[in-house]
């Protein structure tokens, strides 16, 4: 039978750990387990509260405490670490919020054991369900991070934001997290950069009754960063060929806006014409070097 390790990040969850446990366990052992053996690990991803004795006290195959907060992407990464070292054959990722319902891991693994996807991400809007009701300013970022998510990958993905996971041993074997703030946009580029089969599935969610969601102002000023370079990472020469071409014709706007101004000469716009253009051919020149090198690494 299939080996599952259900990994649980948690961050002062001391509230809701131990229901969230309780509710995974029955859903994984006695009259409710299905066609696979299944363990639960917890990543105290350094807790001021008492979420690492709530996991201790709950019998959970192991507790893993980093020594400080290093942020969701971090403890997403130790959790798909162990997964590995513990030998499974899928990995599943469930926040300790309370958020998500047990009863979807199994709906979540399905396109996996059924091997129709590598790597499944559950969406708590497909069907176009309305989680964050009046939170206007959360619905439209989560749109915006979804709708550049997709734009990246070519992927249509309706929730970038998902806290509810799974992937197979082949992906884990070779995943990379590079931040250690976000982990899902993170997590489904770098899955498509691999070529690994990727697909979303609706899942129930609940709001949250407890704690504080992390996602604040800050979120796109280090999301966005993350995702770029995620993206630099696989198709460099995609995007410094077209970062190079708009310094190109932004040169050429100059010069016919200089070109056809009665008021102005060559001279006046000459330099800034030859700055974009050298830059605009550098810009390509070290992507065309970038996609060289990352051919090779991957060769």
């Amino acid at each position: 039978m299939p080996y599952l390790v259900i990994f649980i990040p948690a961050y002062n969850e001391e509230g809701v750990l131990g229901q969230t446990i309780k509710n995974i366990t029955q859903q994984i052992s006695g009259e409710n387990q299905r066609d696979f053996i299944a363990d639960i690990i917890v990543i105290d991803d350094g807790s001021q509260d008492k979420t690492r004795e709530i996991a201790l006290a709950a019998n959970v195959k192991r507790v893993i405490s980093h020594p400080q907060n290093m942020g969701l992407g971090a403890a997403t990464r130790t959790g798909l670490q162990t997964a590995l070292e513990m030998g499974a054959d899928i990995a599943v990722k469930i926040d300790g919020d309370f958020q998500f319902e047990a009863t979807d891991i199994e709906k979540i693994i399905q396109p996996i054991l059924e091997d129709r996807a590598d790597c499944v991400f559950g969406s708590r809007f497909q069907g176009n369900r309305d989680y964050y009701g009046k939170e206007i300013h959360k619905k439209l970022g989560n749109k915006f991070i979804a709708w550049l998510t997709s734009a990246i990958t070519g992927l249509f993905i309706t929730d970038a934001t998902t806290g509810f996971m799974a992937f197979h041993k082949r992906y884990l074997k070779i995943f990379n997290i590079i931040g250690n703030y976000n982990e899902s946009q993170q997590l489904i580029i770098d899955s498509w950069g691999k070529h690994m089969r990727v697909m979303e599935i609706p899942v129930l969610v609940k709001q949250r009754t407890t704690g504080k969601s992390f996602i604040n102002w800050k979120y796109p000023c280090i999301v966005i960063p993350n995702m770029i370079r995620a993206f630099i990472h696989f198709k460099p020469l995609r995007f410094f060929f077209f970062t190079g071409l708009f310094c190109i014709l932004a040169a050429i706007a100059v010069w016919l806006y200089v070109s056809f101004s009665p008021n102005l000469s060559l001279g006046d716009g000459g330099t800034t014409i030859t700055i974009l253009v050298l830059v605009g051919f550098q810009t390509i020149f070290f992507g065309l070097l970038a996609d060289q090198n990352s051919y090779m690494v991957k060769k």
